[in-house]
């Protein structure tokens, strides 16, 4: 036998030392889109009125308040300042529970000195809630990062401004790249504070949310490494919702990679771990239906996407749904299902004001369409695709498009 090498103790404690100077590093984050020359215009342009102009003060109230040292905080504001602020309030229709956000907010302007960055951030974080209630994720992002930069050694704020940007960014391809990497340095910064603060459940959330960051980036390696080590971090320190959406992502990053049978292992893990009555899994459902809908066994997907239509409340969401069960449809040769599906989605998607990316949605009735060799439905799914604005374009969905149009021009 060969004897066994002594480990090297010099090279072992300097691993040791850059895995700290690694651990403890805060990344200091993107503050603004490129484009971003007035900061959080996006509260005027989803509040174009006085609500707007109340919001969009009371933020730079915050911001403002934030950037100075504790100590030079007292005297920050005119006098009058919580006066104006308080009787725009008055004169402007709000709803009850912003109107008492607003308000404490209001406070911290009459008394800069003696405020708590914690209420303030708390604060800021109930109206980013109000604005997402209310479909304004310009608004939603802009009052979650004041929340950030209120608490700047909280993690929790930092992973929503994270989490905001780049569920934000998936909503416009076009924008994807600019505000995913506002979200990736919020990310980053979160995994730092939460492992100085020992905030294990942002810690193991902010690695899901920058594992499916890089899904939509195109970058399965780097996708695949962050879900793991999140679900190692759920593991470890007891967070099995954590875990499920750790392998929630993997599942999806399998589905895309054509590797079925794994996807199929990391869904029944992933439903394990959510456990009945979950928030997160009736979209996990929606996810499992495609994957059988991917497989050919249409079948068993068609009921599973008709449950999981009750559920589906955004109109968006629904277009998507209803897309895929008129694939499903096709697949199966069921001509009325496949009608009526397909009717719904696409009344939804082509509504007057209709202002989503419905890419993907497109994509499924494409290929719905092509199912049953209805060639009117296919090319009508194709030329609304080629009619978006290019900055709203997805590269891979129009690819798709463009060689399904390709394969079934040769086939009629």
């Amino acid at each position: 036998m060969y004897a066994r090498l002594p480990r090297s103790t010099t090279s072992r404690s300097r691993a040791r030392r850059r895995n700290v100077s690694r651990r403890w590093c805060i990344h200091p984050p993107i503050l603004r889109e490129p484009d971003e020359t007035l900061e959080a215009s996006q509260i005027l342009e989803e509040f174009p009125n006085d609500l707007g102009l109340l919001l969009w003060n009371s933020l730079r109230d915050v911001t403002l308040w934030s950037s100075v040292d504790p100590e030079r905080r007292e005297g920050l504001f005119t006098t009058d300042a919580a006066e104006k602020r308080l009787l725009l309030l008055q004169v402007t229709p709000v709803e009850e529970h912003l109107a008492v956000s607003l308000t404490t907010l209001a406070a911290l302007v009459s008394s800069p000195g003696n405020a708590s960055g914690e209420i303030v951030s708390l604060v800021c974080l109930q109206v980013s809630r109000w604005a997402q209630d209310h479909g304004a994720f310009g608004t939603a992002l802009a009052y979650a990062q004041g929340a950030a930069l209120a608490s700047p050694d909280d993690a929790g704020p930092a992973h929503t401004v994270g989490s905001l940007a780049l569920r934000w960014g998936s909503s416009s391809p076009g924008s994807f790249q600019q505000r995913s990497a506002r979200a990736e340095t919020w990310l980053r910064r979160c995994i730092g504070l939460a492992r100085r603060g020992k905030d294990w459940p942002s810690y193991a959330m902010a690695y899901v949310d920058l594992g499916t960051l890089y899904l939509r980036r195109g970058m399965p390696g780097k996708a695949r490494r962050y879900f793991v080590r999140a679900m190692r971090a759920g593991r470890r320190h007891g967070l099995l919702s954590t875990r499920g959406a750790a392998l929630h992502g993997l599942f999806l990053l399998a589905m895309e990679g054509g590797d079925l049978d794994d996807a199929e292992r990391y869904a029944r893990g992933a439903m394990r771990a959510y456990g009945r009555g979950h928030s997160s899994l009736p979209e996990l459902l929606h996810d499992y239906a495609y994957l059988w809908v991917m497989r050919g066994n249409y079948p068993r997907a068609i009921p599973m996407l008709q449950k999981a239509l009750v559920t589906r409340t955004d109109a968006a969401d629904r277009a998507l749904t209803q897309a895929i069960l008129a694939r499903a449809a096709a697949g199966t040769g069921e001509r009325r299902l496949y009608e009526d599906a397909w009717s719904g989605a696409w009344s939804v998607i082509n509504r007057p004001g209709a202002r989503e990316y419905q890419g993907r949605t497109l994509l499924e009735l494409a290929r719905a369409a092509a199912g049953l060799r209805d060639w009117i439905r296919m090319e009508q799914a194709i030329r609304m695709h080629a009619g978006q604005p290019p900055r709203l374009a997805d590269r891979r969905i129009s690819e798709q498009l463009a060689e399904l149009s390709s394969l079934t021009r040769h086939a009629a």
